[in-house]
């Protein structure tokens, strides 16, 4: 049994991809960037945060909290409300009592983005703030220590402090001088797949209503906030891309994302895109 939904899955993914790239072929460059940008352009927009919306399974006024009891749900197939969502950086489960509402409690989990809002869109009018390919549940305090840095190796390891007060190394590590952050093995592949969905998707051209989001570029070298909508470290996420292939989770979470705004991650169907688009610069 567990092997069929197991194929149904990858029947699904397939099939909701099916013709979805067409134009692609023989690109590489810029020229797939640009024909990938012109596919995932447009989706359907959330609200961050929906007043008055408690029940986030009755599928009415989504917010991003809703969403993403969907799209990171860690609850079988036969009991698909049990409550539980995924963490990003853990391999770890959270009650959806759980989420970060004001409580700020050391068990709590917040919206990630992965790319921080504060390298480009601040403003919740703004479409990369609410896109759904690139936020995740994720623990609070590991979300804070991640803060708006940029992404490589090495720095200092992060201890996460527990429900009971005690601290565990949580699998990341801060460098704080050079405003880095390296997350856990688990993570990087999906991480690094988000960064070039956010970079393929917002470009030159979309600081207009309804977008109104500017350029985001990846960058090589570590990279400090520095206001601009830049992020690093490309040869590193492209590294990270190659050694952690993408899972059955990232492809299941893709169509659901596509369910509820209306486009996909390439990156997660084609991970050799990043090699096409990207590599040659490392």
């Amino acid at each position: 049994m567990r092997r069929c939904l197991f194929v149904f899955v990858l029947f699904l993914s397939t099939f909701a991809s099916a013709g979805y790239y067409d134009g692609t072929e023989g690109l590489t460059g810029d020229a797939l960037k640009a024909k990938l940008h012109s596919i995932i352009d447009g989706q359907k927009p959330l609200k961050y945060t929906q007043s008055g919306n408690t029940d986030w399974y009755d599928g009415v006024n989504i917010d991003v909290w809703e969403a993403l009891v969907y799209t990171d749900s860690a609850c079988p197939n036969d009991a698909p409300k049990c409550g539980l969502v995924q963490m990003l950086y853990l391999d770890d489960v959270r009650r959806i009592d759980q989420a970060n509402r004001g409580k700020s409690n050391n068990d709590s989990w917040d919206r990630e983005h992965v790319w921080p809002k504060s390298r480009g869109f601040k403003k919740q009018s703004q479409d990369g703030y609410t896109d759904l390919h690139h936020l995740r549940p994720a623990d609070r305090n590991i979300n804070g220590a991640h803060s708006n840095y940029g992404y490589g190796k090495g720095g200092d390891p992060f201890y996460d402090t527990l429900s009971d007060g005690s601290k565990v190394f949580s699998g990341t590590y801060v460098d704080k001088a050079n405003e880095s952050f390296e997350p856990t093995d688990r993570a990087k592949g999906q991480i690094a797949r988000m960064v070039f969905y956010m970079a393929a998707r917002y470009e030159i051209g979309d600081n207009t209503s309804p977008e109104n989001m500017p350029d985001l570029r990846i960058v090589k070298g570590n990279q400090k906030q520095s206001g601009e909508p830049t992020i690093g470290d490309l040869c590193t996420l492209v590294a990270w891309n190659d050694e952690f292939p993408v899972s059955d989770f990232e492809k299941r979470r893709n169509d659901r994302v596509q369910e509820l705004q209306g486009n996909r991650n390439p990156f997660i169907d084609h991970p050799e895109f990043v090699t096409a688009i990207w590599a040659s610069k490392c």
